[in-house]
């Protein structure tokens, strides 16, 4: 699979921000461009299900986001776009424009957003729909928020669109310095792992790869095994920055009435993190959105029931595949 991308030169009159990073990133299929943001504090390995289920009926990119996975931080010197060409095409795209710079130690939902843009850009997409789960949530309306014209359509998946409150700043800060102190692992496999899953494994059944939450046990435990491995091959510096920039994040509640491309809204029936008012609320908040809730799913609705989420994704992808620009 593709790892990071070509990094892009910048249009004539556009400044090119230093904090974007360049993204390793997976890339599978052919068809309507579909960007896919991982969930905290994961990696775009959680979208394997997905890379494997759907490579008929879209182009799906996957990138690990700033600080996670192979990607590196937005701060480090791997961090920064170098000035080597663009592919075809992606100087047509808007550029990202400067931003000020984010305090050190916090990666913004707006910096990582920027940072996918610059993705797109380097592989020559203009335009995705944009499919964020959790933190990708975040991501996806702050995307839509700083970059309406790369958007096609919106997918938010077990998120939500308001801040948090005083109480849930305090803990991600509080959490985020844990995780400095004592790493991922030890911070948060622990407290974290019960509230990812639903309390009732139920599982699909088989047919699509990678892994799944089983009524029976086995798949279930298999989930858990593997997520703590992966919070544990998290970057403590990635983690703690995401935090900080999850705390900061401002309410784009607003945002909703102002989305102007087809959207859906994914929740999980048992999410422990995303209570189901907050997805009814952005279903309802967004003109024409669509919810699909999904038995016996908690917050990681795509790894716990692949099946049901797949199905999902492709009826509402199959209204982009017969539109002009399909193939992005």
């Amino acid at each position: 699979m593709p790892g990071a991308p070509a990094r892009p030169r910048v249009p004539a009159g556009h400044t090119r921000p230093a904090y974007v990073a360049t993204l390793a990133a997976d890339e599978a299929g052919e068809g309507v461009p579909l960007l896919l943001l991982h969930a905290f504090p994961l990696s775009r390995r959680m979208w394997r299900p997905q890379l494997a289920a759907l490579a008929g009926c879209c182009r799906m990119l996957a990138p690990d986001r700033p600080g996670f996975g192979e990607s590196p931080p937005l701060d480090s010197p791997e961090g920064a776009p170098g000035p080597d060409s663009a592919p075809a095409g992606a100087a047509d795209a808007p550029a990202a424009p400067p931003l000020a710079a984010a305090p050190p130690g916090v990666c913004r939902m707006e910096d990582m957003a920027a940072a996918a843009v610059r993705l797109l850009d380097a592989r020559g997409i203009p335009a995705a729909v944009v499919c964020g789960l959790s933190m990708g949530g975040y991501v996806a309306l702050a995307l839509y928020e700083g970059f309406p014209e790369r958007v096609r359509g919106l997918v938010l998946a077990d998120t939500r669109a308001a801040a948090d409150d005083e109480a849930g700043r305090r803990r991600r800060l509080e959490s985020a310095a844990d995780v400095e102190r004592r790493g991922p692992a030890a911070a948060l496999a622990d407290t974290l792992l019960p509230k990812l899953l639903a309390s009732r494994g139920v599982g699909g059944p088989g047919g699509d790869a990678g892994p799944r939450a089983g009524a029976s046990g086995p798949l279930r435990a298999e989930l858990l095994a593997w997520l703590r491995q992966e919070i544990a091959a998290a970057s403590a510096g990635g983690v703690a920055a995401a935090q900080r920039g999850m705390a900061a994040r401002p309410d784009r509640s607003h945002l909703l009435a102002r989305i102007e491309v087809p959207a859906l809204v994914v929740a999980g029936e048992e999410d422990a993190l995303i209570p189901p008012a907050e997805s009814v609320r952005m279903r309802d908040g967004i003109a024409g959105a669509r919810l699909v809730t999904i038995p016996g799913a908690g917050h990681l609705s795509n790894l716990e029931r692949p099946l049901e989420f797949n199905q999902a994704l492709r009826e509402f992808l199959a209204g982009f595949a017969a539109t002009p620009g399909a193939q992005g």
